[in-house]
């Protein structure tokens, strides 16, 4: 009888393993890499973690800004320099995103790690299945 349902295949495990890390790394950056092993990972969560919080915060302040002063840059004002709601804009923007740029480094990087972890998944499946043949 058997008791386990586990992986017949240690080297499926290891395939299952990385696709878990790069499932992972998809939803928290550099999660997926410290699973994996990866140091690099640590760095990754935190940049991805500090990019989100950047973003929401200065989200939130940037959104409650332009419901303020909607109306200064939206009604009728013939004596306002047309750069003016541009410069403010920028003034109000530019740590939202930050906090995004942030963001999108870690998961890019989180990405590549998790496909050099897929590759190394498949050099381990192949240099063991060319031993046990």
């Amino acid at each position: 009888m058997k008791t386990f349902s586990g992986q017949k295949n240690p080297e499926d495990a290891s395939r299952q393993s990385a696709q878990g890390y790069f499932a992972t790394n998809l939803a928290v950056p550099g999660l997926g890499s410290l699973l994996g092993g990866r140091k690099g990972g640590l760095l990754q969560l935190v940049l991805g973690l500090g990019g989100f919080a950047i973003t929401v915060g200065c989200g939130l302040h940037f959104v409650y800004w332009s419901l303020a002063h909607w109306s200064e840059y939206h009604g009728v004002n013939a004596d306002l320099d047309p750069l003016k709601p541009l410069r403010d804009l920028w003034q109000q923007a530019r740590w939202p995103l930050l906090g995004m740029a942030m963001f999108a480094c870690s998961w890019l990087w989180a990405l590549n790690t998790s496909r050099a972890l897929l590759a190394e998944a498949k050099r381990q499946s192949t240099v063991t299945a060319g031993r046990s043949k």
